[in-house]
């Protein structure tokens, strides 16, 4: 995965240097930069999302135009299922919280949400294989099981998107004080 975090701190202007160097400063300048990383991350896992759901739709004119109608009902359910992952990515809680913010996001949090956007991107490769395969089939049952296969992919990431989600939001217990 593409090293957000690390561009975001190469490319701080002159004045968030300098306040990075001043006390109580450099916290608040890395937790800004982690938010800028977290959202730079979604967007890139829905930007690959929505290239599959595009080639997706693709598919789906060319089985018009041959006149595969029996199959569309089942893509569009497909094409629906990413379109939502592809918007509760897009406008997922972000990975960061402020000193108030109702939502607290430690570090732990954060490598849990890191590795819930990778599993997301790594998921795109499936349903490319899985499109690929789609585009070039004629046979009724092997197109059957590959919507199928995609229909459960799509569910499978609705799910990531959720589990992230949850993630985020879940309170800590609070240790008791006794």
């Amino acid at each position: 995965m593409t090293d957000f975090q690390g561009q975001i701190e190469e490319g701080r202007g002159k004045l968030k240097q300098l306040l990075a160097k001043i006390p109580g400063f450099k916290g608040y300048i890395e937790m800004e930069d982690r938010r800028s990383a977290d959202k730079m991350v979604r967007d890139a896992v829905a930007d690959r999302y929505q290239e599959q759901l595009d080639r997706l739709t693709g598919i789906m004119s060319e089985f018009v135009d041959r006149g595969d109608l029996a199959y569309m009902d089942k893509l569009e359910g497909v094409a629906v299922k990413i379109r939502t992952f592809i918007d509760k990515i897009r406008h997922a809680v972000y990975g960061y919280s402020g000193f108030f913010d109702a939502i607290r996001i430690d570090q732990d949090k954060l490598d849990k949400l890191y590795d819930y956007d990778q599993a997301l991107l790594d998921g795109v490769e499936g349903i490319s294989e899985t499109l690929d395969k789609l585009s070039s089939a004629v046979d009724s049952d092997q197109i059957k099981s590959l919507i199928a296969n995609l229909t459960q992919q799509a569910a499978d990431m609705v799910v990531k998107a959720d589990q992230r989600k949850e993630e985020i939001t879940r309170e800590e217990e609070l240790p008791s004080s006794q």
